[in-house]
């Protein structure tokens, strides 16, 4: 069985300020570096295959442990970026909500069809995660893939391999520092395992409702 672990990075500089971040390249917090720590330490028993992640500094600052303590390199994939929130990056939601009021209603309200001002829509995350997962599948028949990416990239991956449309895009939670877990079965269809997993963050968790998404 090939399984995915999907792990949301640690809480960034931004996340702490709750500004909408984007693909600006924000390292973690203090508290985002003890994360990626105890999620390395949750997941130190389980062999990975590979560890695939994002190239923004605090996925890859995510990751690092569990590549140090498993003795793997990094593969860095730009696909695994988060969203391009264009114009928005940078900004808290008070702002957005104000100056952008009819773009933010809709990625609330209907994020399917929201395209952010000078950024990407949901449809170019997507076309970005099929991409990706069409490659992997193809390299990895087996085994354990560990994958760090951002908030967006993950409630779109769980849905192209659930098979759902986008409109469900605010169905899921990923908290930073959490893991996921989805197994491919043999007839090639997905079931999701674990959702959100934070019981390694005890003394460490942040409420990602509070943060800009």
């Amino acid at each position: 069985m090939l399984k995915f672990y999907l792990v949301r990075h640690g809480e960034s500089a931004w996340n702490q300020l709750q500004l909408y971040t984007g693909q600006r390249d924000v390292p973690l917090s203090a508290l985002g570096q003890a994360q990626a720590e105890r999620v390395a330490n949750a997941l130190a028993p389980i062999p990975f295959a590979e560890i695939y992640v994002s190239p923004l500094q605090r996925a890859l600052a995510t990751a690092q442990p569990m590549a140090r303590a498993q003795q793997l390199a990094l593969t860095a994939d730009a696909r695994l970026a988060e969203i391009h929130h264009g114009s928005w990056e940078g900004h808290p939601t008070a702002l957005i909500r104000q100056q952008y009021a009819p773009d933010y209603f809709l990625w609330q309200t209907h994020p399917q069809q929201a395209q952010m001002p000078d950024g990407e829509s949901l449809q170019d995350v997507a076309r970005r995660v099929r991409s990706f997962l069409q490659e992997t599948l193809i390299k990895h028949a087996r085994g354990n893939l560990l994958i760090a990416t951002h908030d967006a990239v993950l409630r779109v991956m769980l849905l192209e391999m659930l098979r759902m449309n986008l409109e469900y895009f605010w169905r899921w939670r990923f908290d930073n520092g959490s893991v996921s877990v989805v197994e491919r079965l043999a007839d090639g269809a997905f079931r999701l395992a674990t959702l959100n997993d934070c019981h390694h963050l005890e003394g460490a968790f942040v409420n990602c409702e509070t943060q800009a998404l």
